[in-house]
């Protein structure tokens, strides 16, 4: 999701500095010195893969402390009850002005192999999506991250595949079904030799299958999907500029954004597309801009309500669309701070059950 025009509360401004000094200091590891990952098992177990990957992105307000919590694992039985049949999560790693990319290994990283293996438990799928944090740093969103020497962007490579090679090497070890290789990269992703080096190197320590998202606007300059298994996309494509619009104006953008989608898919050999994130801010310009972080306004929650009603509608309706992972759903934490682009209200929860279950 674009992230540029986002405006932080003050106690998540406190959470995501944290997250910073979590990521870069006391004992923080730079993925160049980073010892080697362990090497994938040369007979991987065979992952079943749902029909159709009915989807939610768990998110945290930390670096992730949240999914090694015991509301984590009821934050999984719920979604199971409603339908959900694969989780996502976004462990993180922190960006540097210079192209370095730090990151720590937090008692083993169990705030990644507990969910993982709580969700296999559930007979969940995951897709797993490291995220590159840019809190703290000149970057004012992924797709912002641009480097001006080259031996700026072959750090930021360097770093960056050592690190997401250590992600799908955790991936492989807890049975993740789909991984993600990166997301939101709108400069970084031009280099397409680096990438598809990004990509053979994953493929060499894990054996399920691969995706990258990009945004809803630029998934036709990604070069490498050829070396992916799906097309992902962020899948905040804007509806209609109509105030308050009806449903049946929502159904008829989709269907000519399915019409593009499709041709899309049918020129990369039937290859099909993973909404790798799709969601709806509680706000009444939810349909013209669904990626913007306003709420609010006149029918916000009715919108938000009908944009959602109209995605879940694709489930299983598409050929080219292999699944949706929902944009984004938290542990119930005490103390949770009030977030956009939540789906835990009572009338959304009916909606994902309605269609899922």
């Amino acid at each position: 999701m674009h992230r540029a025009h986002r405006v932080f509360t003050t106690r998540q401004r406190i959470i995501r500095v944290i997250i910073y000094f979590c990521l870069t200091l006391s004992l923080a590891v730079s993925v160049m010195g980073a010892p080697a990952p362990a090497a994938s098992p040369s007979r991987p177990i065979p992952i079943v893969l749902p029909p159709f990957f009915k989807g939610v992105t768990v998110s945290c307000q930390t670096w992730g402390v949240e999914w090694q919590t015991p509301q984590m694992a009821q934050t999984l039985d719920e979604l199971k009850r409603l339908g959900v049949n694969t989780i996502a999560i976004h462990p993180y790693a922190q960006i540097q002005n210079d192209g370095h990319i730090l990151f720590r290994v937090i008692d083993n990283n169990r705030h990644v192999t507990v969910p993982l293996d709580w969700a296999q438990e559930r007979q969940l799928s995951v897709m797993l999506v490291p995220h590159i944090s840019y809190w703290g740093s000149k970057f004012s969103w992924r797709g912002d991250i641009k480097f001006d020497r080259q031996e700026e962007w072959d750090r930021f490579f360097a770093d960056y595949q050592n690190w997401i090679v250590q992600m799908a090497t955790i991936a492989e070890a807890h049975h993740v079904a789909l991984f993600c290789v990166g997301l939101e990269f709108t400069h970084a992703q031009k280099f397409d030799a680096q990438w598809r080096g990004i990509i053979s190197a994953v493929r060499d320590v894990y054996h399920g299958k691969l995706t990258y998202g990009a945004n809803w606007n630029e998934y036709d300059q990604v070069k490498f999907w050829d070396a992916l298994d799906y097309i992902g996309v962020l899948a905040y494509f804007p509806l209609t500029k109509k105030a308050n619009p009806p449903i049946e104006d929502l159904i008829t953008a989709w269907n000519r954004q399915c019409s593009i989608l499709e041709h899309f898919s049918k020129e990369h050999g039937g290859k099909q597309f993973i909404f790798a994130e799709l969601g709806y801010n509680k706000s009444d310009r939810a349909a013209a801009e669904p990626w913007a972080f306003k709420t609010g306004g006149d029918h916000a929650e009715e919108i938000q309500r009908r944009c959602l009603e109209t995605a879940l509608a694709l489930t299983g309706k598409q050929r080219f669309l292999a699944g949706m992972f929902l944009w984004k759903w938290f542990p119930d934490l005490p103390n949770l701070e009030k977030e956009d682009y939540s789906l835990q209200t009572p009338q959304i929860k009916a909606l994902i059950a309605k269609y899922w279950w």
